[in-house]
């Protein structure tokens, strides 16, 4: 019970850093902290790895894992004055027909651009577009 309790205060903690959704598809495998002494700005990259949940549908419930795309980098909101990179690594799936196959969702990346959806809407409203 314990321990339920924890997870649910982490998830919910993690929920106030990742952008919205990112938690309904995706699991927080693991975070790193690491210098940045080039950056005269972010001293300290934030780094997240997240690991796509198994959201197949219904129609897909035979298919089988077939491990995990290359992960994508994604740059979002800086937190607590830190450089936030997100590793993104999306479920592959192998069909009964022997075909691969990758769930669609709908996307966290704002079109032509590695940043989230947020922080590419914040950044061009601070360009006054």
């Amino acid at each position: 019970m314990k321990n339920d309790v924890s997870i649910n205060m982490y998830k919910g903690l993690a929920s106030y850093f990742l952008p919205d959704g990112v938690l309904e598809y995706f699991d927080v495998v693991d975070f790193a902290e690491v210098p940045n002494p080039e950056d005269n700005l972010y001293h300290n990259i934030l780094h997240l790895y997240l690991d796509e949940r198994d959201n197949r549908p219904e129609e897909m419930s035979s298919a089988k894992p077939n491990g995990f795309t290359e992960e994508s980098h994604i740059l979002d909101f800086p937190v607590r004055d830190r450089k936030t990179i997100l590793h993104v690594r999306r479920r592959r799936w192998t069909t009964a027909d022997g075909h691969n196959y990758i769930v669609p969702l709908e996307s966290i990346v704002h079109a032509q651009t590695q940043y989230s959806k947020e922080f590419a809407l914040f950044l061009k409203a601070a360009d006054g577009q």
